[in-house]
């Protein structure tokens, strides 16, 4: 049988059964990097490297399936939430997930290629039931925030011959900069890039890169016959 296929298991076991306070030098056997004290509720982690900072959380009944999980210094994950795919978690400082978000990659050779990242800097946010394809990498920077519920981010995507079966398929690395919020319901479609001090406005597709600091809206409301 496969020895790293043992040791995850037995990590993923550890974490759901154990309580935190007995955790970290398990955790250290098995090669992680985790600090003396760590706060990891019930939640099933499936992961090839962890490493873990000070003041960190992770709440109840999540899901993780990731290549590397790196929560720095006080950042936390929340509850409910499904991270599954050959992908690297990486959260800065004070950043954290929160609750009933799904974050999907489908299998490398399969669908996908090389590495992805999903990345948030210093004190970001991602708030609660939001849907984000890591197909590519996906990056907020800091002090920005997906607000509300019910976003969706896109790193790949297919065009369509005018006629017949032909296809092709696109992908692109999504670049959310400083300083950035992005209300509800939103959608952020594939290679896009939005600069610092952005305010998306709830419901809006952005399908090209914002390169200027502003509030953007789409759907403008209107009046109609009753």
């Amino acid at each position: 049988m496969n020895m790293t296929f043992v040791r995850k298991s037995l990590v993923l076991l550890c974490i759901f059964i154990f309580p935190s306070r007995i955790l970290p030098p398990i955790l250290r056997f098995f090669g992680h990097c985790v600090p003396s004290r760590i706060s990891i509720g019930f939640s099933l982690i499936w992961a090839d490297k962890i490493a873990l900072g000070q003041g960190i959380e992770v709440g109840h009944f999540n899901l993780i399936n990731a290549r590397k999980i790196l929560l720095k210094n006080d950042a936390k994950i929340g509850r409910l939430n499904v991270v599954y795919g050959p992908l690297d978690l990486h959260l800065s400082c004070k950043a954290c997930l929160g609750n009933s978000n799904k974050i999907v990659r489908a299998k490398v050779g399969s669908v996908t290629v090389g590495v992805s990242v999903l990345r948030l800097g210093y004190l970001t946010k991602i708030t609660s039931k939001h849907y984000i394809d890591c197909t590519c990498s996906v990056v907020f920077k800091d002090y920005s925030i997906l607000a509300g519920i019910g976003s969706q981010i896109w790193s790949h995507g297919y065009v369509h011959e005018i006629s017949g079966p032909g296809r092709y398929r696109i992908d692109g690395r999504v670049y959310i900069g400083h300083n950035c919020y992005v209300g509800s319901m939103s959608i952020i479609n594939s290679g896009i890039r939005i600069c610092d001090g952005v305010i998306i406005g709830s419901g809006a597709v952005i399908s090209k890169n914002i390169s200027e600091p502003g509030l953007y809206v789409s759907a403008p409301v209107r009046k109609l016959q009753r």
